[in-house]
Order: C-alpha cells, then sequence, then structure tokens
C-alpha cells in the first residue's frame, strides 16, 4: 500500500519547492498543495520531525510541475 501523501521537491519555472503530493491507491499522483509549504512545529522536536520529511523529499525524484499528469483519486474498475 502506498502513502496517500508525501512531501516531494516540485521544479516551477526555474524554483525548486517543496509541496505536499498525493496519491490514490496506485500510488498515481492526483493533486498537489497550490502553495509550496514551510517547516513548522509547536515544538522544538515537531520541528525537527518536519525537517526530516522535508530530507526525505530531497532523495525523491524532482518533479516538474509542467510535466505532472494527474490520475483520479478512485480507480476505475
Amino acid at each position: 500500500m502506498n502513502m496517500p501523501w508525501n512531501y516531494r521537491v516540485i521544479e516551477d519555472k526555474g524554483k525548486f519547492r517543496i509541496h505536499e503530493v498525493y496519491y490514490n491507491d496506485a500510488g498515481e499522483i492526483t493533486a498537489i498543495s497550490e502553495d509550496p509549504i514551510a517547516p513548522e512545529g509547536e515544538t522544538l522536536e515537531e520541528l525537527k520531525d518536519a525537517l526530516e520529511y522535508y530530507f526525505a523529499a530531497l532523495k525523491r525524484p524532482v518533479l516538474k510541475k509542467d510535466e505532472i499528469k494527474f490520475a483520479s483519486m478512485i480507480e476505475d474498475d
């Protein structure tokens, strides 16, 4: 089973930003957050945890915004 979402680096017009990316059960991209996200936490430990997810995004392939093909949120039977 795939994660329903994760953080990914998305390149758009020469800028690299981290966005939330959402997937269907087949692991296909269904949506991305409209705006890039910034690390935050209610405690220093939460902020550290958030940064770990951001660093994980840097290890995944960069997505080019204009090349993303969005899939349906549900699979067709």
